[in-house]
């Protein structure tokens, strides 16, 4: 299989923090203590198969998690304006199953273009998944319709913030995805789901990801992939 690389956002370094032990200052009789350990409730361990699932959501990832549409309507909220990366794709089926057989065409005299001349337009956005204990954050993956619908939906109203319905709908060899946008007044109502804050939506700033998390092949590994396909 051709060696791939990886295009990811580093996390930022954890803070260190100086190990040297402070003395400690006697209180006053009427200086109440001060309460530095925090409580089981405020501290970062999760409890059951919920604090589980939340925890998995959570944990770092180098690899970038897509949304699976499901049959029934599913939540979904926008964290971005517009899409994070575009790009042209090669599905290359002549490759084994069970291996790597999407890749992003590299446009300038790409070698898969040879075999496969016409890569679909592939297009991916910011998103949390709201279905679940708790929401997560992954990568929506679209295709033109798609996108053409959530850019008419974006000259009325900015995507970031905003919830909307996602679900495969149509016959077995012709299925689509549909999507529709949900009013917040609606989703306690018809959903039984309350809007997150505005400070729930902050925690996920830092995790955003941007065009460098694609995954993108040298030349080289996309010339042995193109070469493969008269085996």
């Amino acid at each position: 299989m051709p060696e791939t690389r990886r295009l990811v956002r580093n996390p930022k370094p954890a803070e260190e923090y100086d190990e040297e032990e402070v003395p400690q200052r006697r209180l006053r009789r009427d200086e109440p203590e001060e309460k530095d350990t925090p409580r089981r409730s405020d501290m970062a361990v999760a409890k059951g198969w919920s604090g589980y699932r939340r925890t998995k959501a959570n944990a770092p990832s180098p690899w970038t998690k897509l949304y699976k549409v499901a049959d029934e309507e599913k939540i979904i909220m926008f964290l971005e304006d517009g899409p994070y990366a575009s790009f042209l794709q090669h599905w290359c089926e002549w490759v084994p199953r069970g291996t790597k057989q999407s890749y992003v065409c590299l446009q300038d005299d790409c070698p898969l273009d040879e075999v496969d001349p016409k890569p679909q337009a592939r297009v991916r956005f910011n998103i949390l998944d709201c279905q679940g204990d708790v929401p997560t954050h992954v990568t929506f993956e679209t295709g033109v319709s798609v996108t053409e619908m959530l850019e008419e939906y974006s000259e009325d109203e900015p995507l970031s913030g905003r919830y909307f319905a996602v679900a495969m709908k149509g016959p077995k060899n012709s299925r689509r995805t549909q999507i529709r946008p949900i009013k917040n007044r609606d989703l306690k109502e018809d959903w039984d789901f309350e809007p997150l804050s505005r400070a729930d939506i902050a925690k996920f700033d830092a995790k955003l990801l941007d065009d460098s998390s694609l995954e993108i092949n040298s030349r080289s590994d996309l010339r042995k992939v193109a070469d493969s396909f008269n085996e």
